[in-house]
């Protein structure tokens, strides 16, 4: 994951990450009336989550989960982007997501050593605004999070407004684009350290095996 647009990574530390959900949540709760995401909206296909609802919250369940699973397995996992953008992407659209990914790794080199020696990487959306919607295309904006660490890789974070347009066809929600329009952090960060809490063996024990939440899921 790194910071240059979905295609490329989206980077974070656990550092700050506590003090920025309490800012989205405190945001989210001051913002006008939106819709709920309805637990219905998600299912998997093949290991693949799908949005299956043509509704206004099932388009938001279905760009949270897109933006937050190509984050995390963009570089983290190729296998796992590539049957992402075979399910959840616009025909139209898979050759460019897969030569830009294939670039994004190609250079990145420090995040790729990172992972192949057993580096981790974590995505999620920590606020998300519905810009548009009609029954056959929708646009979300999303505040991305992600956190990256390895056993030779410092802890970070970088924080990214990822807008994501999406197509209603044959009964799912497909990505027609995502783009980074512009980067966010919470500033300031309140970073709470004790001893060894800011290294990657830290996190290993608090955050290995985790994986993008899944949102609007019956999971």
């Amino acid at each position: 994951m790194r910071d240059r647009s979905l295609s490329g990574a989206l980077l974070v530390a656990l550092a700050g990450l506590s003090l920025a959900l309490t800012v989205a949540v405190v945001l989210l709760a001051s913002a006008p009336s939106r819709p709920s995401v309805s637990r219905a909206a998600i299912k998997t296909i093949g290991g693949v989550l799908v949005g299956q609802r043509d509704t206004p919250a099932g388009a938001l369940a279905a760009a949270d989960n897109y933006v937050a699973l190509a984050s995390q397995t963009i570089e983290q996992s190729p296998g796992k982007f590539a049957a992402l953008v075979a399910h959840d992407y616009l025909p139209s659209a898979r050759a460019t997501a897969l030569t830009e990914a294939e670039q994004a790794r190609s250079e990145d080199a420090q995040d790729m050593r990172n992972y192949r020696e057993g580096g981790h990487g974590l995505a999620l959306i920590a606020a998300h605004r519905l810009v548009q919607y009609t029954r056959s295309s929708a646009s979300v904006t999303s505040w991305l999070a992600g956190i990256v660490w390895g056993p030779n890789l410092t802890p970070r974070q970088t924080w990214n407004i990822v807008q994501a347009l999406l197509a209603w066809r044959d009964g799912r929600w497909l990505i027609a684009s995502i783009q980074v329009t512009t980067t966010a952090a919470p500033v300031p960060a309140v970073v709470y350290v004790q001893g060894e809490n800011d290294r990657a063996s830290a996190f290993d024990r608090v955050l290995a095996g985790m994986s993008a939440p899944l949102y609007g899921s019956p999971e």
